[in-house]
């Protein structure tokens, strides 16, 4: 299932940046080397059901903001830290229901959370299936899809 998920992660977030957002998304080996953790902001849901686990987005305060702009129609510097949580919320929602298409099921979807760079990140806590890293308008973005326990 892992080759077969990472495939569809990468599909995934093709489709939904472009979908929502109208931006191209390009597939990177690994992280930028540039960005460390409090630099991230991570929007996360979790699935519950058939099949346990969570999906982050993981992208720069900066890509976030951008996106809010975007979804909220909006020039970039009016975009504020509350629209770009919740765009990163959307995406969040989104490219998880998308990914529950090829998880069992039934499972149900959790209302989707932000970590904004504030308190402690959020850690892996689960058996890691996929982290792909990709750059949107040459800022980093990365979906990471654990597997936790019931």
């Amino acid at each position: 299932m892992t080759g077969g998920l990472t495939e569809r992660v990468q599909q995934t977030v093709e489709t939904v940046w472009a979908t929502l957002l109208g931006l191209e998304v390009q597939r990177r080996a690994a992280a930028s080397a540039e960005t460390g953790v409090d630099q991230c902001w991570a929007g996360t849901v979790r699935i519950s059901g058939a099949w346990d686990g969570e999906v982050r987005v993981h992208c720069s305060q900066e890509l976030a903001h951008r996106a809010a702009a975007i979804l909220f129609a909006v020039e970039r510097a009016a975009a504020n830290a509350a629209q770009a949580e919740d765009a990163l919320r959307e995406l969040a929602n989104v490219t998880g229901g998308n990914l529950m298409e090829v998880l069992p099921g039934p499972s149900q979807l959790s209302m989707p959370s932000v970590w904004n760079g504030e308190g402690t990140p959020p850690h892996p806590n689960g058996l890691l299936l996929s982290r792909l890293h990709f750059e949107c308008q040459g800022e980093p973005l990365s979906v990471v899809v654990l597997r936790t326990e019931k």
